[in-house]
């Protein structure tokens, strides 16, 4: 089997508690499922089809080997980081969530690494989670790319940052109700297709520009979707830094040289675009990713890869992976 490790999929479980405040949380999910597939709502309005793929470990085990993916990152639909909930109830669906993704790990740790959730609408909270998810063997944590409207380089996610890095845990940015949507929607189908991209890339900036990779060095942060719009904004940033000499000399080096360091899944549906990125924009910082098991994943990652032009495909299949999950 080809030893190619998928970081970006995503469970959903087949099953929610109730919700710790049903008058104050109407927007807690439920799951309707109907033997192999299922719908979640959210109040009490059709969310996302689903199926078994879900929450199945054995069924996603028979895709893995059928995609030769020898190994898969779980971590929550983005929907379910569920910060427009209050702290408390915040918190409950992050127990919830992880509780469900370590018992899928545990039952085949060799094939599954486990992304928990922290409550990111109050980030002294998540910051202290993060020792329980590192206790409970996470390889790190799925945020999104804005908690609430405000980009990660705000600075009151400093504290989770430096946490982060303290108790070596990846952090896997995910586009997540980008911001300006409201401007889409006369054609709402764009939300996944554009502003995904452009939340992610705008989110990455600001780390950038907030010198987060400068201040926490050993800190391994990746973008979903290949870091989206993330070259046209670093380039345009760099020429920003020269033209400032440095921001005032907030940025001793290039915003080229921070978003380098940042790790960046490959899912971009276009080898050539691929290719270009690990060879000029990021070497080294790319691993394989699908989105498994939606309908706008990568079906086949390893025949993606292997129509790349890069000559370092180990880097892209796993090595870039066991870096940023921390897999000896």
């Amino acid at each position: 089997m080809t030893q190619l490790i998928d970081v970006h999929t995503h469970i959903v479980p087949n099953s929610f508690p109730d919700s710790p405040d049903k008058e104050g949380e109407p927007k807690w999910p439920c799951m309707v499922c109907e033997g192999d597939s299922a719908k979640i709502l959210i109040e009490d309005k059709p969310y996302r089809q689903l199926d078994s793929r879900s929450w199945d470990v054995n069924r996603r085990i028979e895709d893995m080997d059928r995609t030769k993916v020898a190994r898969q990152a779980l971590s929550p639909m983005p929907e379910l980081l569920s910060y427009w909930f209050k702290p408390s109830a915040g918190m409950e669906m992050c127990l919830w969530m992880n509780k469900v993704i370590a018992e899928m790990v545990a039952l085949h740790p060799g094939r599954f690494s486990g992304l928990g959730i922290v409550p990111m609408q109050d980030p002294a909270m998540a910051a202290k989670m993060l020792t329980r998810i590192k206790a409970d063997g996470f390889s790190g944590v799925e945020i999104g790319s804005n908690i609430n409207e405000v980009m990660l380089g705000d600075s009151r996610f400093d504290e989770f940052f430096a946490e982060a890095e303290a108790q070596d845990l990846a952090i896997f940015v995910h586009a997540l109700r980008p911001i300006g949507v409201e401007r889409l929607n006369k054609f709402p189908d764009l939300v996944p297709f554009a502003a995904f991209p452009l939340d992610t890339a705008l989110t990455a900036v600001s780390l950038i520009r907030a010198g987060i990779p400068h201040k926490y060095p050993r800190l391994r942060i990746g973008f979903s979707h290949g870091g989206g719009a993330i070259v046209p904004l670093v380039h345009r940033l760099t020429q920003g830094w020269k033209l400032t000499k440095s921001f005032g000399g907030s940025l001793p080096e290039t915003p080229q040289s921070y978003a380098a360091r940042f790790f960046y899944d490959s899912l971009v549906y276009d080898p050539g675009y691929l290719s270009y990125l690990m060879t000029d924009f990021a070497p080294g910082q790319y691993f394989a990713g699908t989105d498994y098991p939606y309908a706008i994943m990568e079906r086949d990652p390893a025949a993606f890869i292997g129509q790349t032009s890069i000559a370092d495909k180990d880097s892209l299949l796993f090595q870039a992976a066991e870096r940023f999950l921390g897999i000896a």
